[in-house]
């Protein structure tokens, strides 16, 4: 189904926002009588609609006009528009989580045979042996470890248990 819809007027080049959806796609076009079209990240009012009012990220407002980060976030500076920061400062790439938690959905989340496994750790500990032995057994059992390699390390054991 072909859906358009008029969504306003620019003032500074008197024109007309278009939204068109065909079937899940939504594109906003920019109608200009007697102009060239122009992308829709060189106009202030779609941006700052999309940017500010809306919240949608850069990747988020590319992909809906089908145009690069940077061409947004080129705009952005052009119109003087703050840009936000990160919400993952990472520079993309998060954290391994400790050993006995996984990501789920990007939420931590208790890993239950981790933690079984971390419960036998200390009380092997509390048996009094040593960190080499433990990370010796662990190993002669097939524990994988978090990275799933192949031998335990008594480094290993020692975050395990300080955590």
């Amino acid at each position: 189904m072909l859906f358009f819809q008029n969504i306003g007027l620019d003032k500074k080049w008197r024109a007309n926002w278009a939204k068109l959806e065909l079937f899940s796609s939504t594109v906003y076009l920019l109608v200009i009588p007697n102009k060239p079209v122009l992308p829709l990240y060189k106009s202030r009012s779609f941006v700052h609609q999309k940017y500010v009012v809306e919240g949608l990220s850069l990747a988020q407002i590319a992909a809906e006009i089908f145009s690069s980060k940077e061409a947004v976030r080129a705009s952005l500076k052009r119109f003087d528009i703050p840009i936000r920061e990160a919400h993952n400062p990472h520079n993309g790439r998060v954290s391994e989580p400790r050993y006995g938690v996984k990501l789920r959905s990007g939420r931590a989340t208790p890993h239950l045979a981790e933690q079984q496994m971390i419960e036998s750790i200390q009380e092997l500990r509390s048996q009094g042996l040593t960190l080499r032995k433990i990370a010796e057994i662990l190993t002669s059992m097939g524990v994988p470890t978090k990275k799933r390699g192949k031998r335990w390390h008594p480094e290993m054991v020692n975050r395990i248990l300080s955590n």
